[in-house]
C-alpha cells in the first residue's frame, strides 16, 4: 500500500477532498463456488460517488466561468490544468488498485484474468476464474504482496460441505493501515481530510453458492439471500459504532 498511501497524500494536495467529504469508496467483494470447488472471483472499487461530485464541481466551475468577463485566459487555463491534474490523480488511484490482473495471467488454474478500469464511472478492480479453491488462495497471496505488502498464506477453505472465509486478506484493515501511514508520513497537515474522505467507506463481501443451500454463516454480519444461496456481509471499517463490536471477515458457510 506504500504506492497508494503517496499517491492519497500527492491528492490531497490539490486540496480536492475538502470538497469531497459527502463521497466515498466503496469495496465489493465476490465469490461464487461450485460443488466442485471452481468458481470465479470479482473486486472491484467503486468511486462513482467521487466521479459524480467531482462532475457537480466541474459544472459549477464552468457556470461561473460564463459569468466572469473573457478578458482573463491565462487564469482560466490555469484551473483548466488544476481540474486536469485532479483527474489524472483519481485515475491514477484507481489504476494502482485494478493492476493486479497481469500478475495474475498465466497461473495454471485461472482463466478469464479482467482488470476493471472504466474511467468513465470510476469503477476499479478485477476478476477471474479460478479451478479450485488452492488456485483461488494462490491469487490471493499474489494480491496481497503486491497491492498491501502483506503477507497471506490462506484465505480460505472448502470441504466437507463448508466453505470457510478465514480472518485474512481483508482490505478493510489494509485501507485502515493505510491512513495510518498517511498519519506518519504527512508533512502538510491533510491527514484529517483523508479520515474524513474515508469515514463512510463500506466493504461488502457476496458468497453464492449455485449447486447447494445455505443452512447457516457463522460472522453476526450475514444477511442471507431469499433463495438461500448467497450470503453478504456488509462491513464498515471506520464506522466507530460498528468497530466497537470487533467485526471480521471471518465466516464459516455450512452448506447443504
Amino acid at each position: 500500500m506504500k504506492k497508494l498511501t503517496k499517491r492519497l497524500l500527492g491528492w490531497l494536495t490539490l486540496g480536492v477532498v475538502s470538497l469531497l467529504f459527502t463521497s466515498c469508496l466503496h469495496i465489493v467483494e465476490e465469490i461464487t463456488v461450485k460443488k466442485d470447488g471452481s468458481g470465479s472471483y470479482t473486486m472491484t472499487i467503486d468511486m462513482s460517488e467521487v466521479k459524480s461530485m467531482m462532475d457537480a464541481l466541474k459544472s459549477m466551475g464552468e457556470q461561473t466561468d460564463e459569468e466572469k468577463s473573457s478578458d482573463q485566459p491565462e487564469e482560466a487555463n490555469e484551473e483548466d490544468a488544476q481540474e486536469t491534474t485532479e483527474d489524472n490523480s483519481m485515475l491514477q488511484m484507481g489504476t494502482e488498485l485494478s493492476s493486479v490482473a497481469n500478475s495474475l495471467r498465466g497461473i495454471a488454474g485461472l482463466s478469464n484474468v479482467r482488470e476493471i478500469n472504466d474511467t468513465s464511472t470510476y469503477l476499479f478492480g478485477y476478476s477471474f476464474d479460478f479451478a479450485n479453491i488452492e488456485v483461488l488462495n494462490k491469487a490471493i497471496r499474489i494480491i496481497n504482496r503486491e497491492k498491501y505488502d502483506s503477507k497471506v498464506e490462506e484465505a480460505f477453505r472448502f470441504k466437507s460441505g463448508n466453505f470457510e472465509r478465514l480472518n485474512a486478506a481483508d482490505i478493510g484493515e489494509q485501507f485502515k493501515k493505510t491512513l495510518t501511514e498517511v498519519e506518519e508520513e504527512d508533512e502538510e497537515g491533510n491527514a484529517d481530510m483523508v479520515k474524513a474522505f474515508f469515514s463512510s467507506m463500506t466493504y461488502k463481501q457476496v458468497y453464492r453458492f449455485p449447486d447447494a443451500r445455505i443452512k447457516k454463516s457463522s460472522n453476526p454480519l450475514s444477511e442471507l439471500s431469499s433463495d438461500g444461496q448467497s450470503v453478504t456481509i456488509l462491513l464498515k471499517p471506520l464506522d466507530e459504532e460498528q468497530q466497537k463490536k470487533k467485526p471480521s471477515v471471518a465466516t464459516v458457510i455450512k452448506l447443504k
